[in-house]
């Protein structure tokens, strides 16, 4: 920012608000990357106007709606783009934006043409919560009654500032979560039928109930289930969100954000957390699927160019994501959970 200041006050150049953000991720990627030593680095190009006009890369399903929520993002057209993207590949598939009312301004057309379900509600600032959790609840539960009320059996949530490039995706999602069974139990508050795939992005090996709010692909009423949760009704001072944390049991404890949505998942499908990396896994083995965000193209340009951000040889297996293999090999009980890693210094 002392940089943008300087242009705009100094040499007397014009940075808008948008061109300040562009620049300030990319004096910010310029500096991290000339601080890594013994790093091989890699890049990867995706187009900023996806198309596809091959017809083995079309995707008929119409059993799966996609439901995209959050602000529309203006930048590169990106909200817009994915639609258009979607469409195209998806002709069939229902698509729903949940969004806020202002959100949808000059764009009413557009969405139309392109045959896009819109759910929009009033926007307020929360005043309870962890950060924007409530807000994520609103936009979820928003679509996800439409959804129930057209009838579509399988429902893919994402957000409106991702993108995945890769193809036939709704068709694989399909193939991978009819695999692997659901085992009922006896408990009678268990409302779950068969098993969600989540995504290996931001979902922690060793981070409790750390499972991944941006994606989530299964049965409409597994997906209703999951994200048919109460509002958190705490109130966090700005203290609460500055304080530093020292190892990824105290992160979790907090039970915000990812944690709080799955602990409250589990709570009322009559699994209480336990708090421990053996419960957790035991509940990644029985009730979810982990997908690799790279086999679906994953694509999300918010805050940081790196492609995977949180993977980094120089920190600890405490900041480890889960990889499909890591699922394969807890759901074979082949790999062992060691407790003491929770409390292992995040720094």
């Amino acid at each position: 920012m002392l940089l943008v200041n300087f242009l705009n006050k100094i040499v007397n150049i014009p940075i808008s608000h948008q061109l300040s953000e562009k620049l300030v991720r990319v004096l910010r990627y310029i500096y991290l990357r000339s601080r890594l030593k013994d790093i091989y680095i890699t890049e990867r190009y995706r187009s900023k106007d996806p198309k596809t006009s091959l017809g083995s890369i079309i995707d008929n399903t119409d059993d799966v709606a996609i439901l995209m929520r959050g602000l529309i993002v203006k930048e590169d057209d990106f909200t817009i783009k994915t639609l258009e993207f979607y469409r195209k590949c998806y002709p069939n598939t229902p698509i729903i934006l949940s969004t806020w009312d202002h959100c949808i301004n000059g764009i009413e057309e557009i969405l139309s043409k392109l045959d896009i379900k819109t759910v929009t509600s009033k926007f307020k600032v929360p005043i309870r919560g962890y950060g924007t959790n409530n807000l994520q609840i609103i936009g979820n539960m928003n679509g996800l009654h439409l959804i129930r009320e057209i009838g579509i059996k399988y429902t893919l949530t994402t957000r409106t500032d991702q993108r995945f490039y890769a193809d036939n995706i709704l068709r694989s999602l399909k193939l991978i979560q009819n695999s692997y069974d659901y085992k009922t139990n006896n408990n009678i508050s268990d409302r779950q039928i068969n098993r969600l795939a989540i995504l290996s992005f931001n979902t922690f090996l060793y981070r409790l109930y750390s499972i991944s709010d941006m994606f989530l692909f299964g049965l409409t009423e597994d997906v209703f289930n999951f994200w048919n949760t109460k509002y958190d009704d705490r109130k966090f001072s700005p203290d609460d969100y500055s304080k530093p944390l020292r190892t990824q049991r105290e992160w979790s404890k907090q039970n915000i954000s990812e944690a709080y949505f799955t602990t409250e998942f589990l709570a009322r499908n009559g699994e209480d957390p336990k708090w421990t990396l053996e419960h957790y896994w035991d509940v990644l083995r029985k009730r979810f699927i982990v997908v690799d965000s790279n086999s679906l193209d994953f694509l999300w340009p918010k805050y940081s160019h790196i492609e995977d951000r949180w993977i980094n040889p120089q920190k600890g297996i405490q900041h480890r994501q889960i990889s499909n293999s890591d699922w394969n090999l807890i759901r074979e009980s082949l790999l062992s959970p060691c407790e003491e890693v929770l409390d292992f210094p995040l720094s």
